[in-house]
């Protein structure tokens, strides 16, 4: 079985060009992200759509690459890409949080950004400081709130925090 970081690392690649589609936030390519998290902002889950979703597809993306594998502590299921890091702070010693982040993201690492984003590092930075990612809600310009699934570059300058998964 291959590594939980890489896992996590191929199910966000499998879903690289999924867009929305009938309107801001929404669509049935997206009700797999929706799905993977804990909010509920009518009370009418499953089925339900139309919020900001990055945080839901790290969530989605940790619960495909889980199946089958046994770990001590909790799936995340927040939608906040601030809240992932109390998220971590709840788990054992096999979920780390690093907070700056510095130059140590790995491919793998959940990273939370300044701008109140998540992603997930698809490699370590380069001698510029910039690596790659796969987003859910950004687009071409790298918005937080984007239109679909993409790979991007991001600076070191834009991290807040990291979480790595010692399992």
């Amino acid at each position: 079985m291959i590594a939980l970081s890489e896992a996590i690392v191929q199910a966000a690649e499998s879903k690289v060009g999924i867009r929305e589609s009938g309107g801001n936030n929404k669509g049935a390519a997206l009700q797999p992200f929706f799905d993977a998290d804990a909010y509920d902002p009518n009370g009418s889950k499953p089925g339900d759509d139309g919020y900001a979703w990055c945080a839901a597809f790290v969530c989605w993306c940790c619960q495909v690459a889980l199946a089958g594998r046994t770990v001590t502590f909790k799936r995340p299921t927040t939608p906040g890409a601030w809240d992932f890091e109390r998220w971590c702070r709840e788990q054992d010693d096999s979920v780390v949080l690093k907070k700056p982040a510095g130059k140590d993201i790995r491919r793998g690492d959940i990273v939370i950004l300044t701008i109140s984003d998540i992603t997930i590092a698809a490699g370590p930075p380069d001698a510029s400081g910039y690596f790659p990612t796969i987003e859910g809600n950004t687009n071409e310009a790298g918005s937080r709130e984007g239109d679909g699934v993409y790979k991007k570059r991001r600076h070191l300058s834009q991290v807040r925090s990291r979480i790595r998964f010692n399992a």
